[in-house]
């Protein structure tokens, strides 16, 4: 075996190892651009992008805006976009809601207020009514008994005229 027919197969063996690790490099890089193409298309944005705006949201800023991709209608972000629309719908809905539970708290209280006040005043009224009623009631009586003395003065009145007729 001549030392030259040796070197010549292990150059050509390094050779063909070395272009298979390339086309292997290659074909590597390509698969890992097209998933990192793919995953960036689903989430229509950076990975960090998308979390800062996760984060905003569930800290409650529903205001932030989302920058979408042209025609982007099927990625994370949009769906972001999707959900914080509704939340803020909703939280508005809410909101009307309690506004309007706190009116028309506010409108019980004046009425509870203004029939306060007519009850406190009805019964002042029916406290003075009352109090009349007394008096009229202790003027029928002393009217009772004067009825009744005048009524003997009469009759005794009455006694002294047959008497008198008779004398």
């Amino acid at each position: 075996v001549y030392v030259d027919n040796v070197d010549a197969v292990v150059r050509l063996r390094a050779l063909a190892l070395g272009a298979g690790a390339l086309v292997l490099g290659g074909l590597l890089l390509a698969v890992g651009w097209l998933i990192s193409r793919s995953l960036l298309r689903q989430l229509g944005g950076e990975p960090g992008y998308a979390s800062h705006i996760t984060q905003r949201i569930a800290e409650g800023d529903l205001g932030t805006e989302i920058q979408l991709r042209s025609g982007d209608r099927s990625s994370l972000l949009f769906a972001l976009q999707a959900m914080q629309g509704s939340m803020a719908s909703v939280v508005g809905r809410v909101r009307q809601g309690a506004e309007g539970v706190a009116t028309a708290s506010a409108e019980i209280a004046s009425g509870n207020n203004d029939l306060s006040a007519r009850t406190e005043s009805q019964a002042s009224a029916l406290e003075e009514t009352a109090a009349s009623m007394e008096q009229l009631s202790s003027t029928v009586h002393q009217n009772a008994d004067n009825a009744r003395q005048a009524n003997q003065l009469a009759m005794s009145a009455s006694t002294v005229a047959v008497q008198g007729g008779e004398v």
